[in-house]
């Protein structure tokens, strides 16, 4: 009887190990579009950018990155010629605690997501066809990738515009500080 336990733990362990190595080249296999916008990502976060856009399309598949707060945030879009038939979003976090509050997030908003999973401190999930149609209805791979482009470009001129006025209300703060010095040595 110890034999047959030991046996029987013993195919329950690799049949075990045997599913996680599948399920390993299984999201390696989903991943592999993906592999140039990671190794972009990789070089974001080892030169510590603050706040990366960046929007590309390989192959069939329009990919909008953006990596902000130490969150890695990659949106895929794959088309059948001109038409947008998947979306897949990943979210990685710098912890587990934060993809597990975010997957938490997800969950509630199930009626906007399919296929809603955590790995580790990774979030994935496809938008349902609805919602992905909403956000591509109408445009092929180039036009979203414009799209994203335009959007990048706003945002970019925002944070410019956003800096001039911070320094303006810096040096405003600092006069009025002077002026009330003179004032309280008086």
């Amino acid at each position: 009887m110890r034999k047959l336990m030991l046996v029987v733990s013993f195919v329950a362990a690799i049949a075990a190990m045997t599913a996680c190595k599948n399920d390993k080249a299984e999201r390696q296999a989903m991943n592999e579009p993906m592999r140039q916008e990671r190794q972009f990502m990789d070089q974001a976060i080892k030169h510590r950018s603050p706040d990366v856009q960046r929007v590309d399309i390989i192959d069939s598949t329009v990919v909008y990155t953006h990596i902000y707060d130490g969150i890695i945030d990659i949106k895929a879009y794959s088309f059948d010629g001109d038409v947008c038939v998947e979306a897949e979003r990943v979210y990685t976090f710098p912890n587990q605690m934060m993809a597990l509050r975010h997957y938490r997030n997800a969950i509630e908003k199930a009626e906007l997501y399919d296929n809603i999973e955590l790995f580790e401190n990774q979030v994935k999930y496809d938008l349902k066809k609805s919602q992905h149609e909403f956000e591509t209805k109408g445009l092929t791979k180039e036009q979203l990738k414009a799209k994203f482009d335009k959007q990048i470009s706003k945002a970019k001129a925002d944070e410019e515009s956003c800096k001039d006025c911070i320094k303006k209300d810096g040096q405003k703060i600092k006069d009025d500080f002077k002026k009330g010095m003179k004032h309280h040595k008086k």
